[in-house]
């Protein structure tokens, strides 16, 4: 298998892959010494990352106390059989994907200002159509609810964009995988015979 090619600090980038992706993986580390994984509706404003939850539990503590924390979000593309490179040998069999990677400090927003700025940066992420009232804090109809929720912020320390997409193929192996991909038209295959052919214009 064929690890990541090329890292990238493209804030575009970035920003294309956690716009498109509504749930995020976050990494704690549970008072027990083990690592707790848990999937996370999230928003990134500017690199920032809020999403909200219980005001209680594992992960309300790890971030009461802002301990590190990381975020991993990843967008898999198509899957390359290894038959499309060679014959009985499985080796080339490989998966395309972009990933974002966030270290950084978990704490919780202490304001309500603050919850409502990442409560209504959630809302506009996960329901574009609108439909509701723009959440303020001072508004009546939110007081209670931003008062019961907790809102979890992670500051980034460090981000890592990756991609990968058969960069260090040759060409002629990356134009023979977009006209595979094009021709069996799996539900990502035109989407990743796109970003194949970007590589080659790079």
């Amino acid at each position: 298998m064929q690890g990541p090619e090329r890292m990238s600090d493209n804030i575009a980038e970035f920003d294309a892959i956690v716009k498109d992706t509504a749930v995020g993986y976050l990494g704690i580390t549970t008072p027990d010494g083990y690592p707790r994984v848990v999937p996370v509706n999230f928003v990134a404003v500017g690199q920032t990352i809020y999403f909200h939850g219980a005001t209680s539990g594992e992960k309300y503590e790890a971030f009461a106390a802002r301990q590190k924390v990381t975020l991993c979000v990843a967008i898999p593309y198509s899957p390359i059989p290894s038959y499309w490179r060679t014959k009985d040998y499985a080796c080339p069999a490989n998966q395309f994907y972009k990933s974002v990677l966030i270290r950084g400090t978990g704490r919780l927003a202490d304001t309500p200002e603050e919850k409502a700025a990442g409560l209504q940066a959630l809302i506009e992420k996960h329901q574009p159509e609108g439909g509701y009232v723009e959440i303020k804090a001072d508004l009546p109809l939110y007081k209670k609810p931003i008062d019961q929720v907790a809102v979890y912020r992670i500051d980034p320390v460090k981000v890592d964009v990756r991609v990968s997409f058969g960069a260090k193929y040759p060409p002629e192996v990356r134009r023979e995988l977009i006209r595979r991909l094009e021709e069996r038209q799996g539900p990502m295959d035109r989407a990743t015979a796109e970003e194949i052919r970007k590589t080659l214009n790079e």
